[in-house]
């Protein structure tokens, strides 16, 4: 009997997936473990593996669809099975979000079987950027899959309202195929990731949706780097990883975030939810863009389980194995760039949370210590706060006890 290829479940969180691209065809023989397809969801890429020997006898769905977990995309021969034993019939609309699923009828053969919806199809934030701007969803016409409509979309709709008129052919965009040079003087395209796509919308939603806020302070970084070389033999001997300053930091943070809990809160339609336990974010750039993995329970752990999880989490990031649940369910994050040099910098709040930290680097410079001019290492951090539910004395509460904790780290236990 045909063995059914589904779209996995990696996490808890974890709804559906996009197929980006099939790595074996159909009719190819496949060893146990070779990878069949490479799937995407959220910020994450992962590898499915063939469970068996056989023949991929037919591809359900095709590259750049996306279907619920548990739905079969695929169905492998086990070897001495053949094609005529297959009977595959339709994926129910509700499996495929794309402009056609593959059905199979006799052997051989293949139709388009037309997705149809009754509803309005459209992307979770184009919904909300359609009310929030008064544009009606049914007078779009949608670009994505299906027909369903993306913030692009709502986007394009917005100007055209602003600015009914066409543009000059002068003017006008003129598009370029994937990885082919534009037209003289425009550049050359590069075709956008799953993960810089969900980047954009995600950072456009920050913007768009939260009332951001700053505010920053001048940190003495003596008593960080002391404690650091306390630290960095005894966790290096039982845990096998050399603890960082972001590793102290971040574990201070968590400190200063529990005596000021409106800091931990997400916003809601119901009102501000506050959050009982602190979820570290940690964000970090890959090759193919920004990605924030989470510390959990980081008030919990010592130095040293945070400094050995974080490296398991960057080991991770580099071979490409992030779980849903890796990079989901953070409540804070902070952002470090002290390793580019930069001494001051602002982030964008990482949705669905209520504020990030920016860490800058720490660098000697002359300071005023009992009236007396001495050289010090100082380090910047700047607070992005959502100011629909925080004030501005709260986040400044709470700066103010973070910078008494971090030029005192021996008190955060």
């Amino acid at each position: 009997m045909p063995i059914d290829i589904i779209m996995p479940k990696l996490g808890l969180t974890m709804t559906e997936g996009l197929i980006v691209e099939w790595k074996k065809n159909e009719g190819e023989e496949v060893k146990k473990g070779e990878v069949l397809f490479v799937l995407e969801t959220e910020k994450v890429t992962y590898e499915v593996e063939a469970p068996e020997d056989g023949t991929l006898a037919k591809i359900l769905v095709q590259a750049q669809e996306t279907v619920p977990v548990g739905a079969v995309v695929a169905y492998l021969l086990k070897p001495g099975e053949n094609a005529a034993s297959l009977s595959i019939t339709a994926l129910p609309d509700k499996h495929v979000s794309a402009a056609s699923a593959r059905v199979a009828l006799p052997p051989g053969t293949v139709q388009s079987l037309q997705v149809a919806s009754d509803r309005v199809k459209a992307t979770p934030l184009a919904k909300k950027m359609a009310k929030a701007m008064g544009l009606d969803l049914n007078s779009i016409k949608g670009s994505g899959p299906a027909g369903r409509i993306t913030i692009e979309d709502i986007e394009k709709a917005q100007k055209t309202a602003a600015a009914p008129s066409a543009p000059s052919p002068a003017v006008a965009a003129v598009p370029a195929a994937p990885g082919v040079a534009a037209p003289e003087g425009e550049g050359k395209v590069v075709p956008f990731t799953g993960m810089r796509r969900t980047i954009a919308k995600k950072m456009l939603a920050s913007k768009v949706e939260a009332a951001q806020a700053y505010m920053g302070n001048t940190i003495d970084a003596t008593r960080i780097q002391e404690l650091r070389k306390v630290l960095m033999p005894r966790i290096e001997r039982k845990c096998g990883v050399r603890i960082t300053i972001t590793d102290i930091i971040m574990k201070i943070t968590g400190a200063a975030l529990r005596e000021h809990s409106v800091i931990n809160t997400r916003w809601t339609d119901k009102g501000i939810l506050f959050l009982p336990d602190v979820h570290m974010g940690m964000a970090m750039a890959l090759d193919e863009g920004l990605i924030v993995p989470v510390i959990r329970d980081i008030n919990k752990k010592n130095y040293g389980q945070i400094a050995a999880e974080r490296v398991q989490l960057i080991q991770k990031g580099k071979e490409n194995k992030f779980l849903p649940d890796d990079i989901k369910g953070g409540t804070f994050t902070l952002s470090a760039m002290g390793m580019f040099g930069l001494e001051t910098f602002t982030a964008i709040i990482n949705q669905p949370e209520n504020a990030i930290l920016a860490v800058g680097a720490i660098i000697e410079k002359p300071v005023v210590v009992a009236g007396e001019i001495v050289i010090r290492p100082m380090m910047t951090v700047n607070l992005t706060y959502d100011h629909r539910a925080i004030d501005g004395a709260e986040a400044g509460k709470f700066m103010r006890t973070l910078k008494e904790m971090l030029e005192e780290p021996l008190s955060v236990q």
